[in-house]
C-alpha cells in the first residue's frame, strides 16, 4: 500500500526522531515475537533482507497486490523496507549475532514498514506496506501485524494512517482492515492493471485516526 507520491527509486523521507525507549519488541502468545527495526539501531541482518527482498519480488511478479512492475535490487529493497521503520514477526527470536546460523525462511512470519504518507506539514499521516511470506500464511499472522501497526504508529508520532491502494480484488486485505476498524474513505476507479484481471481494478482508500496516550488515559 505505497504512498501516493512514492517511487521506490526516489529519496526517502527521513525517519522521524523517536523516543527509542518506547519502541520495544514484544511477544504475542502462541504466535511469536514482534521485533522493530529502526535505522538508528544499525543495519538489519543481510540474510533477513535477502529473504524479504525475494518474497517482495515474488509478490510483485504475481502482480495482484502491489503496483510495482519491476523487481527490487537487494540494495534498493533494503532502503525501501528498512529505511525508516520496519517490524518483523518472528516465530522464534533470531540470535543477536547476525552471522550465527538461523533458519530465516522458517521463522520469518510477516513484516511491515511505516513511513510518512505525505511530506512536511502532513507528515503526521503515515502509510504502511505489509508482506506475509509463505511460511507465515494461513495462520492469522496478518491480524497480528495489523495490531502491531496500530501499536507502533502512534508511538512514532503519527496521528493517522492512510492506505492508498487496497485493490478490491484483494478480499483478504479488505476484510482485515474492516475488522480492525479502518474506515473506507475513498475509491480510486480503475487504479490497477493487475495480472489475472481482464479490466482495470478499483482501489479502496482506508483511513484510521489514532488516539493519543492522553486520550487513552
Amino acid at each position: 500500500m505505497p504512498a501516493i507520491l512514492e517511487d521506490p527509486s526516489s529519496l526517502l523521507i527521513l525517519a522521524k526522531q523517536v523516543d527509542l525507549s518506547l519502541i520495544k519488541l514484544y511477544e504475542v502468545p502462541g504466535k511469536g515475537y514482534i521485533v522493530p527495526f529502526h535505522p538508528s539501531n544499525g543495519a538489519p541482518p543481510k540474510a533477513l533482507v535477502e529473504l524479504l527482498s525475494q518474497e517482495m519480488n515474488d509478490e510483485i511478479e504475481r502482480g495482484d497486490t502491489y503496483p510495482m512492475e519491476s523487481p527490487f535490487t537487494l540494495e534498493a529493497f533494503g532502503a525501501y523496507w528498512f529505511g525508516t521503520f520496519c517490524v518483523v514477526l518472528f516465530k522464534i527470536l533470531p540470535p543477536l549475532d547476525p552471522e550465527a546460523e538461523f533458519d530465516w525462511a522458517a521463522n520469518v512470519l510477516g513484516t511491515f514498514y511505516i513511513k510518512p504518507n505525505y511530506p512536511g506539514r502532513c507528515s503526521h499521516v503515515c502509510n504502511a506496506g505489509f508482506l506475509v511470506p509463505h511460511a507465515g500464511r494461513g495462520m492469522g499472522n496478518a491480524h497480528v501485524l495489523a495490531a502491531a501497526f496500530e501499536h507502533y504508529a502512534p508511538k512514532l508520532g503519527y496521528r493517522q494512517s492512510i492506505f492508498n491502494l487496497v485493490f478490491e480484488t484483494n478480499v483478504a486485505s479488505l476484510k482485515i482492515w474492516d475488522s480492525h476498524g479502518f474506515e473506507r474513505v475513498g475509491r480510486v476507479p480503475g487504479a490497477g492493471r493487475l495480472k489475472g484481471q481482464d479490466k482495470l481494478v478499483d482501489a479502496i482508500i482506508f483511513s484510521k485516526i489514532f488516539s493519543t496516550e492522553e486520550e487513552r488515559s
